[in-house]
């Protein structure tokens, strides 16, 4: 076999690694590890056969870097979590930067993209199914998680973390309906699946996942222009809210003395952490080692807030750095669309704007499933915003 061979052969393994990676999201952290390693590992001999390192010079892969090093630059201040922030370093940031390389540079064809966004849906289905089962029953069918407080976690180990997976897949969802073909006789299913991950978003009463889910397809009606078509859906999906005791409730909360102020405690706590060190933060993976000191609240916790706790732990160059990266794949993502109208690059932007938005509001990019989630949609989407047709 000739080293062209090696290397496609290598290439469509890592296809079908990443395939199965997005299956076992919501499911396995255990084989989210194993296959991301068999998988980087390829990659890496694929690219030692056939050197080609070129991407890089896209302006976002510099963001990407200048965000890694910054990351690195906060151990400096790590002092006696050293360990710990290298471990965060490598173990973490790393990671997920080499999904996001590892999924941009596989998922580079319009075929690849159409299936990956297939498998995504296919398991979205089944993470409905499996949220619905435990609604009615009282466990999932999936890891026989009970229900937290009388709320739906599906396979998660929380309702929040279920609404942070349900955010992008729906509107990813939403987009894929509206680019099938009327004539495709699945498009009825495609329609139903849409409607059972609202219902299933509603019940988690996450106040965060709604918001990205309202503010993700807002971010569709202006790209579309279908105001007349999107305007009621999101009016009947706040109509729901209000009607259900539960998520009345859970909105409720927002206007009442102290409703939430544990977050917006957790909040003030990582900004005092700002403060002090703004540059470089207080190194990676130290937040709640450093919060007793900084604490409003009794407890350990993150930040409830992504993107302060990346400014407390690794500092606001890291944050600008970030959101900057993020920023560029939205606007090449939009920019995009507006020349080729692809649907399914419409929904991967959706979906990652979705993410972010309800990222603001809980601890998404410190989560290994939902980090991975994330990642993974982000690769998608800057590879198929280089694309004219999908």
């Amino acid at each position: 076999m000739n080293k062209e061979k090696i290397v496609n052969s290598l290439d469509k393994i890592i296809e079908n690694l990443l395939y199965l990676m997005i299956f076992f999201i919501p499911i396995s952290k255990a084989a989210i590890e194993i296959i991301f390693g068999l998988a980087m590992l390829l990659f890496f001999f694929k690219k030692i056969l056939k050197p080609d390192l070129s991407f890089f010079k896209n302006f976002t892969y510099i963001l990407l870097i200048l965000f890694f090093a910054f990351c690195a630059l906060s151990l400096f201040n790590s002092g006696v979590f050293l360990a710990k922030s290298m471990k965060a370093l490598l173990g973490k940031w790393l990671k997920y930067i080499l999904i996001f390389i590892l999924v941009a540079n596989t998922f580079n064809d319009a075929k690849r993209l159409r299936k990956a966004v297939r498998v995504f849906i296919i398991t979205a289905a089944l993470i409905a199914l499996d949220t619905l089962f435990q609604a009615c029953i009282g466990n999932d069918f999936l890891r026989g998680r009970p229900l937290v407080y009388g709320v739906v976690t599906a396979s998660f180990e929380n309702q929040n973390a279920l609404a942070g997976f349900l955010t992008p897949l729906l509107l990813l969802t939403i987009a894929f309906f509206l680019g099938v073909p009327k004539e495709k006789k699945y498009k009825i299913y495609i329609a139903i699946l849409a409607i059972a991950l609202a219902a299933c978003l509603i019940l988690t009463t996450s106040r965060g996942g709604w918001l990205g889910f309202i503010l993700g397809l807002l971010l569709m009606t202006f790209l579309l222009h279908k105001f007349k078509v999107f305007i009621p859906v999101i009016c009947i999906f706040l109509m729901v809210l209000v009607i259900l005791p539960g998520s009345r409730e859970r909105i409720a909360q927002l206007f009442k003395a102290g409703g939430s102020s544990e977050r917006f405690a957790l909040a003030q706590s990582a900004l005092d952490m700002v403060r002090d060190n703004p540059f470089l933060g207080k190194g990676l993976g130290t937040f709640m080692d450093y919060f007793r000191q900084y604490a409003y609240v009794k407890g350990v916790y993150y930040a409830h807030n992504s993107y302060l706790q990346i400014a407390a732990e690794a500092g606001i160059f890291a944050l600008v750095c970030f959101l900057l990266f993020l920023g560029s794949i939205l606007l090449k993502s939009i920019k995009s669309f507006s020349s080729h109208h692809n649907f399914i690059l419409l929904g991967l932007a959706c979906a990652v704007c979705g993410f972010s938005v309800h990222a603001f509001f809980d601890n998404h990019l410190f989560s290994l499933q939902l980090a991975v989630l994330f990642w993974f949609l982000l690769g998608l989407t800057f590879s198929a915003a280089q694309l004219k047709e999908i």
